[in-house]
């Protein structure tokens, strides 16, 4: 069932492993718009990017 409202996204570090003394090896722009269906939309080498491709998912209709 599609979401109504507006669509959530966060930007989370991607690392090796889920150690968090390891450095970040990318960035993903995760879906929030629905809690229980988190999904991965984009993956980029910056924050900088991420964040901006974050604000553009955001402001995409369906």
């Amino acid at each position: 069932m599609p979401k109504s409202g507006p669509k959530q996204a966060r930007v989370e570090p991607i690392r090796e492993a889920e150690d968090q003394n390891l450095p970040v090896i990318g960035w993903h722009v995760i879906d929030e718009t629905d809690p229980e269906n988190e999904i991965a939309v984009s993956e980029h080498d910056t924050e900088a990017e991420a964040i901006r491709a974050a604000e553009e998912y955001e402001q995409r209709e369906e």
